[in-house]
């Protein structure tokens, strides 16, 4: 895998700038969140997943497990911070203010995870397994839903070049 230049912070980091950008592309968020709330998905990893795969390279089975064992106390901890936004969301307009600082301290959690990702990333592995293929394995995804997800991102890459 290409290394690429260090970025000028830890949390700002090629990752986190495709992620941003991925999923506000048409119809990823939505894919992304029914992965998660259907499947129980870490979004993170996914987005890591597509990531690789729109540069073009692979994964190993054991770059994956080092990534989800090693960001599972995080996970839990976002899925606490998810939860407790989405209860007082059903809560608004009383808890507004609570509800958006819940969103900004969750995605903050999001980014720290990918920014572990990152330094993942530039570690040595092998590769040789597609990454969507990695995910659709550990989360169950059909055929289907594989080639659709290779779909959005093929989309995002053909409208970045």
């Amino acid at each position: 895998m290409s290394k690429s230049s260090a970025p000028s912070s830890p949390l700002q980091n090629p990752l986190w700038q495709f992620s941003l950008e991925f999923y506000r592309h048409p119809q990823v968020a939505p894919f992304l969140l029914d992965c998660q709330d259907r499947r129980g998905a870490d979004v993170c990893l996914l987005l890591w997943a597509s990531y690789v795969t729109a540069r073009g390279d692979l994964l190993s089975d054991e770059s994956w497990r080092v990534a989800d064992r090693g960001l599972a106390p995080r996970r839990r901890i976002i899925s606490s911070v998810r939860r407790l936004r989405r209860w007082l969301g059903r809560l608004r307009p009383r808890a507004r203010s609570l509800y958006e600082w819940c969103k900004r301290y969750e995605l903050k959690l999001e980014q720290r995870q990918l920014a572990a990702l990152w330094k993942l990333q530039q570690e040595t592995w092998p590769q040789d397994r597609s990454a969507l293929e990695l995910a659709g394995q550990q989360y169950g995804l059909l055929q289907k839903e594989q080639a659709r997800w290779a779909g959005l991102i093929a989309s995002y890459r053909t409208q970045r070049a």
